[in-house]
């Protein structure tokens, strides 16, 4: 309960970005154990920056909906990026994937968040990442680390479509327009 108490109070500190340097204290900042990123503890309470359904940067056979997605935000970047519009050095995202699920319980239209299917997380840090950012997996939440994913995997399609600094604002309504 301490711990609770104490990660709501600091993120309720104001943070007064005076560089392009991650907020040293935040609690909400990317940890790396050597050239792996640590799964960002806590994620889930971060901010919902977007939320899609059956979202695919490549063509897919019409099977049903696709998965849920959730983006996340951690709370000092979202601060800064709403103060200035522009991402921080240690701005992290966390997407997590759900499978869809169709009646289920009494619901019988439309569909549920069924399983989590997949954790995915993406960084902004200049100094260890040529381009700026670095994507990561930790295989459905059950790996602690994870290491970068190579540039072509990831970074190459959000570099040539991400409307701002590589990333996909235009799916997050939470960040559009700043």
């Amino acid at each position: 309960m301490r711990a609770l108490v104490l990660a709501f109070t600091l993120a309720l500190l104001p943070f007064e970005p005076s560089s392009n340097q991650p907020h040293a204290a935040s609690p909400f900042s990317p940890r790396f154990a050597a050239d792996a990123l640590v799964q960002p503890a806590g994620y889930d309470m971060w901010p919902l920056v977007g939320s899609s359904l059956g979202l695919s940067y490549t063509g897919r056979a019409d099977n049903g909906p696709g998965t849920f997605h959730r983006v996340y935000m951690n709370p000092t970047a979202y601060e800064a990026f709403k103060k200035t519009g522009q991402f921080p050095e240690g701005t992290t995202f966390v997407l997590e994937s759900y499978e869809a699920q169709a009646k289920k319980s009494i619901a019988q239209g439309g569909y549920t968040e069924g399983a989590r299917v997949g954790v995915d997380a993406s960084v902004k840090d200049t100094s260890r990442y040529r381009d700026g950012w670095a994507y990561f997996n930790f295989e459905n939440g059950a790996a602690p680390t994870a290491n970068p994913f190579p540039d072509t995997r990831c970074h190459s399609c959000h570099l040539a479509h991400g409307e701002k600094d590589s990333v996909f604002v235009q799916f997050y309504p939470n960040l559009r327009g700043r």
